[in-house]
């Protein structure tokens, strides 16, 4: 019995090759890219959930009030930690995780590498890494013991069996006592390798300018609100004092704690991770929801409007005796086979596209991932069922006359009755998403035409930075190494100074001004440069002049601050205003035009710039690529046993805006597919609609009707649904896309005309849908359109 089942369900949908074909294709494309979509949502919300303590695992960061406004910071004081395992009996562990900014060294390489951390012995303890060789007990326990990842192993001895080798951290050796395999994608704290550090001896609370992370293990589930009331009576017990000791008024601490598993989407701190943006998980979670339920609406779309063609087949095979739960077992056999058929198209097109994806988003993740796989074969059960139930539980329902004389229910589903509305809800549906996806389509690429070519009050192209090794005795050098380099013909300016940090995080320190008759203290960033700086990067004063060597005032006294810092100081002219700060005391001689040093996220936020060029941190120079060869050489001959390491200010700039042009992309990819979906959907409705007015056609065009009458009489109907779409999609997608562009703090304006090109552009692809079926449809002899059964 099941064999003819089968035999049965393959040859019908072999006879409607082209249902099928749009079943399958629609169905197919629709959950290929909700399992991408899930699989990246699942990925983001799940960072640093791979470790087994992960519910237990809380970080201290700190919070410092200033008069001004306060300092947010992901680190915390060296003895937190301590205080922390002594004293309080919930904490089963505390530990510190310093990042390493110096040079790793072995062999002839020798490289600046990121992710390397010194780490109390107990890391091991709280974070679950997996060993591959080593005792993860004992591999930090000396403080020149050092625990390699298997890349980070690989990457400077060609080989993980390397136990008990050395390996050089900024000039000291280190033993390797541990090879943990690689961290996955989805945390936050990507470490490469683990330094053994002991923290000992009495530091200070507030002096140390908070250098580690703290992460602390609960015995149990922590309860953050009590803990936080113990950190805060912790601040001021040591931390306040020594604030209140270096003469620090109104200046107080707290330690703020979060969640492991918050920690990834915790934003706004100073000297953290990179993070993530929880919002993009939520559109990509809405996506892949409104994907799947566009195709699964074409699919059952098309399934019931053939119902009507498969009533008569019913009435055949009941009027010789099928039973019932016979034709429900077929039916639902031939949902099984059809999305089963879809499912299975779906797996290839994501296993084409993972390796994509993965590079796209940076990503590790895997189609065959076991949460994947289950949300395959449960996706098949429902679409089975959602395809299947309407044919097997209504269709075997009718009485054979009925269905022989063309008449009940399954014809009323045709297409003038209740069924035509509810398909042409489903078309509006659609395009209503479709419409929503092309508006948001040219309104994010407004915005990043917009943060490409926005004046950002200073030249980024064709300025080098090379950053000047982190150590005193090498940075005594830099004057030696400008000079050599201003003496070559093919580099323009040389400039020294703490350089520009683009995306990064600059000095801040109080400074100190009078305002009004009063004086003030408030928090600012701080540039240390030297008289080159500005024309360099051709920032515009507008009032003043620039700094000079030339000057001995200029050296200790000379302030420039920019067009934000006048306006938060309440001055109504800003030369010549008493200020100090940062070892400066004297007076502002120049007012810089604010120019964009960070993203355009962010407000132009007050700035300071002073004379400073020791110690260094980095020098600019205007020059071609093509002669970064010249400066390279001249680099090693100054600093042979250091890395090169440099970087275009363009680069820097762009890289600021790499994760919204990332999920620009990935937004555009898949609004293509909903509009293409959509478009599958409508096709074949379209298909199925002209075929059941195959007479019609052929009665109006013996009575006369041209080949263009009969071309607008079956589009208009689909279009009047196409611009209902675009009436309702217009007033959601502005609101959306309103709030997206609220996360900018430079952005473009919504205007009438992108929604004009959208909806244009919707009825476009609906009219370029509709007509070839139309004009098919209408260039039918009507003879053989009124032989049509």
């Amino acid at each position: 019995m099941l064999r003819n089942y089968v035999k049965i369900a393959l040859r019908n949908l072999w006879r409607n090759q082209l249902y099928t074909g749009l079943n399958v294709g629609g169905l197919a494309i629709g959950l290929a890219a909700c399992l991408l979509m899930a699989l990246y949502v699942a990925h983001e919300f799940s960072y640093d959930g791979f470790h087994a303590n992960a519910d237990r695992i809380v970080r201290v960061t700190s919070l410092m009030t200033t008069p001004e406004s306060p300092l947010v910071l992901a680190s915390s004081p060296v003895p937190l930690a301590t205080t922390l395992k002594q004293n309080y009996p919930e904490v089963e562990t505390a530990v510190r995780l310093t990042p390493f900014e110096g040079i790793v060294r072995h062999g002839e390489k020798l490289l600046k590498e990121p992710d390397v951390y010194f780490a109390d012995r107990d890391i091991v303890t709280v974070f679950s890494y997996p060993f591959l060789a080593g005792n993860p007990a004992t591999a930090l326990a000396s403080p020149n013991s050092v625990v390699l990842t298997e890349r980070l192993a690989k990457k400077y001895f060609g080989k993980t069996d390397v136990l008990g080798q050395t390996i050089e951290f900024d000039k000291r050796l280190y033993q390797v006592t541990g090879i943990m395999a690689d961290a996955p994608s989805n945390t936050d704290l990507p470490v490469s390798a683990l330094l053994g550090r002991e923290f000992k001896g009495v530091r200070s609370w507030v002096d140390d300018d908070f250098p580690c992370y703290t992460y602390v293990l609960f015995r149990q589930q922590p309860n953050l609100a009590d803990f936080s009331r113990k950190l805060a009576q912790i601040a001021d017990k040591y931390a306040n004092p020594e604030l209140k000791k270096m003469g620090a008024e109104g200046y107080s601490l707290r330690f703020p704690v979060e969640l492991l598993k918050d920690v990834h989407y915790s934003e706004g701190k100073m000297v953290d991770t990179p993070k993530g943006n929880k919002q993009y998980g939520y559109l990509f979670a809405f996506l892949a929801v409104f994907v799947l339920v566009i195709a699964l609406l074409n699919y059952i779309n098309l399934l019931t409007a053939k119902a009507t063609e498969r009533a008569r087949e019913v009435g055949v095979r009941k009027a010789n005796g099928a039973q019932r739960g016979q034709l429900i077992r077929q039916f639902l056999l031939e949902s099984w086979l059809l999305s089963g058929l879809a499912v299975g198209v779906a797996v290839f097109l994501g296993l084409a596209a993972v390796p994509f994806f993965n590079e796209l988003l940076s990503m590790r993740l895997q189609i065959a991932a076991p949460d994947a796989v289950a949300l395959l074969f449960v996706t098949w059960g429902l679409i089975t069922l959602a395809g299947g139930l309407y044919p097997a539980f209504v269709l075997s329902n009718y009485r054979p006359v009925e269905a022989l004389k063309g008449s009940g229910p399954a014809f009323r589903l045709g297409t003038y009755g209740k069924g035509a509305w509810l398909r042409k809800s489903v078309i509006v549906f659609q395009f209503v998403l479709a419409v929503g996806m092309i508006a948001g389509v040219l309104v994010i690429r407004q915005q990043m035409n917009f943060l490409q070519n926005h004046d950002l009050g200073f030249t980024k192209e064709r300025i080098l930075i090379v950053y000047l090794p982190d150590d005193s005795t090498a940075r005594a050098g830099a004057v030696a190494l400008a000079n050599s380099l201003k003496s070559r013909t093919e580099i323009d300016r040389v400039t020294l100074g703490s350089g520009m940090q683009v995306g990064g995080l600059l000095p801040m320190a109080s400074t100190n001004i009078a305002s009004n008759g009063r004086k003030r203290e408030i928090m600012t960033n701080y540039l240390f440069v030297d008289d080159q700086f500005l024309p360099l990067l051709n920032i515009r004063l507008k009032d003043g002049r620039n700094l000079s060597s030339q000057s001995k005032a200029d050296l200790n006294g000379g302030f420039i601050v920019n067009e934000a810092f006048v306006k938060m100081a309440g001055w109504k002219q800003g030369v010549g205003q008493t200020i100090s700060g940062f070892d400066h005391k004297g007076k502002v001689i120049g007012v810089v035009k604010n120019f964009h040093y960070r993203s355009l996220h962010n407000l132009v936020e007050p700035l300071v710039i002073v004379y400073n060029t020791f110690p260094a941190s980095s020098l600019m120079m205007n020059m071609q690529p093509e002669h970064l060869a010249v400066v390279k050489a001249i680099w090693q001959r100054h600093y042979p046993a250091h890395p090169f390491d440099y970087k275009f200010l363009d680069e820097s700039v762009e890289a600021q805006y790499a994760k919204d042009r990332l999920m620009t992309t990935v937004f555009n990819g898949f609004a293509a597919l909903t509009v293409l979906v959509s478009c599958l959907g409508l096709f074949g409705l379209v298909t199925f609609t002209t075929g059941q007015r195959t007479k019609e056609i052929g009665i109006r065009k013996i009575l006369g009707a041209s080949v263009v009458n009969v071309v607008l009489l079956l589009s208009k109907d689909f279009l009047k649904l196409v611009f209902i779409a675009i009436f309702i999609a217009a007033p959601v997608a502005w609101y959306a896309l309103d709030r997206w562009l609220q996360d900018f703090a430079y952005r473009v304006g919504l205007e009438g005309w992108s929604f004009a090109w959208a909806g244009g552009l919707a009825v476009l692809i609906a009219l370029l849908t509709v007509s070839y079926q139309s004009v098919k449809a209408a260039l039918m002899n009507p003879v053989n359109s009124l032989k049509e059964p």
